[in-house]
């Protein structure tokens, strides 16, 4: 009874708490303080392709220390990947499929996970190869979220 009461816990509690360290070590930040809106994985596809989207609320946390995150706007060639138009359940692209506004005042974080990369900081080249391995997460100063977004194919 304890081992199932024990799994339960995991179960219910494991996953947000897991997701928030996965996340907060790729974007070098700590979000555990943060509550998870939303979240979406369509990794279901060939060898793990898809994407993953966290909506996450900071408006509990004081401060963040985002030494090494970009200020907004976005790069052109990570804009550009955002606008894209994706076909799996319905035609949308990132931006409009998981509802990620265009943000004013705030970061951003990229890392390029794909195997040709020489620079996982660097953009220059995620639109010159066939397929797209990359994190990205947005911080909006404005509102304290933070839109955690990852694409694989």
């Amino acid at each position: 009874m304890k081992k199932i009461l024990l799994i339960i816990c995991l179960l219910l509690t494991g996953c947000s708490k897991d997701t928030k360290n996965y996340i907060s070590k790729v974007i070098n930040l700590d979000v555990k303080s943060c509550i998870i809106e939303d979240e979406k994985d369509t990794h279901s596809g060939f060898l793990g392709d898809g994407d993953y989207f966290a909506k996450l609320d900071c408006s509990k946390v004081d401060n963040f220390e985002i030494s090494d995150w970009k200020d907004m706007p976005l790069s052109s060639n990570i804009d550009e990947v955002m606008n894209l138009v994706q076909c799996s359940d319905e035609c949308k692209s990132a931006k409009e499929r998981y509802n990620i506004p265009e943000i004013n005042n705030g970061y951003y974080y990229f890392v390029d996970r794909h195997g040709d990369s020489t620079d996982k900081y660097d953009d220059k080249d995620l639109n010159n190869r066939p397929s797209y391995n990359f994190s990205l997460a947005l911080y909006d100063e404005d509102n304290k979220i933070i839109y955690y977004y990852e694409l694989d194919t």
